[in-house]
């Protein structure tokens, strides 16, 4: 049952910032907003939140903080209520602990942003992660479409070099990375970003009275195309479809992956780059189904599928956490 505009402001979780994407994504994004603070509140007994800035609307004018009903408060953070199991959360603060040049990993929002798609991503990836759960790091490699090998390895926001001219240049990385095979041999990754409540949107340019930014990002752009041409997986005329619209973040991604073949003394030709997303979040299935016609016939490097289609072979070792995710954010 769809919550009412009355129920949404009561909760601190009617925000026009969810308005996007037509008018189907924006049912889902509200009732998305609405389901997590609803589990937080009925699973976990929440009954606090915590806020967000708002915008300035005059320099000499303190920001104002907005009651937020999808935002933790700092001691339920803390306590690790953004994460489904103790385990999950001891996952999620090692990989915070393990810092990485150049990496862009929020841990505010990781422990404190309900709606976020990365604790989404540790709650739907942890277990899994885990060295004893081969099996679904085996499901999950044939979901995928690559060969199973072992040993294997689950990375969260994985990156083989960020800023390396060897890849794409950039702090692009993956929110997953699925590794397969032995140190000594080339190794397969399936690279993975995920989705949640977010909506495709195009990537904000420059602005022209910053030349020297414009300049980088014109550069930078050019270096990204040379990866795609020498990939040999897109189609004539992909260039004006990506560049300047919505589909620029897939391609980055995509080319994060696509980077990594070329080197095939360190990594396979089946490393490839998958999509998750809800089944009902229509902005991602359209942008995905959009992507995939800019692609050659039998092209392997991308593909994009649900979390409903995913969440078994997450979950193929056993145990309850299946459920509760399914609960949190399948419903």
């Amino acid at each position: 049952m769809m919550p009412s505009h009355d129920d949404l402001k009561d909760a601190g979780c009617w925000f026009d910032a969810d308005k996007a994407g037509g008018q189907m994504m924006t049912a889902f994004k509200r009732e998305a907003r609405w389901r997590q603070h609803r589990w937080a509140v009925d699973e976990l007994g929440i009954v606090s939140f915590g806020t967000h800035a708002g915008r300035r609307t005059f320099d000499e004018t303190p920001v104002e903080d907005i009651p937020n009903g999808t935002k933790l408060g700092d001691g339920d953070a803390e306590a690790g209520a953004n994460f489904l199991t103790p385990e999950i959360h001891r996952i999620a603060r090692a990989r915070v602990a393990e810092k990485q040049d150049h990496q862009t990993l929020d841990a505010k929002r990781l422990y404190r942003d309900l709606l976020s798609s990365m604790p989404m991503a540790f709650n739907l990836f942890g277990e899994a992660s885990l060295p004893e759960n081969h099996a679904s790091r085996r499901r999950l490699a044939e979901l995928f479409g690559v060969p199973d090998a072992e040993p294997s390895a689950i990375l969260f926001e994985w990156s083989p070099g960020r800023g390396s001219d060897l890849y794409t240049r950039d702090r692009t990385a993956f929110d997953v990375a699925l590794v397969l095979g032995r140190p000594n041999a080339p190794l397969t990754v399936v690279g993975v970003e995920t989705k949640y409540h977010e909506h495709s949107a195009k990537d904000p340019r420059p602005p022209a009275d910053r030349p020297d930014a414009v300049a980088r990002h014109e550069d930078q752009t050019e270096f990204l195309i040379a990866v795609a041409e020498a990939s040999g997986v897109f189609r004539p005329g992909w260039q004006d479809k990506v560049l300047d619209t919505a589909l620029r973040q897939i391609w980055r991604d995509h080319l994060l992956a696509l980077s990594l073949r070329n080197h095939p003394d360190q990594w396979t030709p089946q490393t490839r780059y998958v999509l998750l997303h809800p089944a009902r979040n229509v902005s991602f299935t359209q942008a995905a189904a959009a992507y995939a016609d800019l692609l050659v016939d039998g092209d392997t490097s991308f593909s994009a599928l649900t979390l409903e289609e995913t969440v078994d072979a997450a979950f193929a070792h056993g145990g309850p956490v299946k459920e509760a995710f399914v609960r949190r954010y399948l419903w």
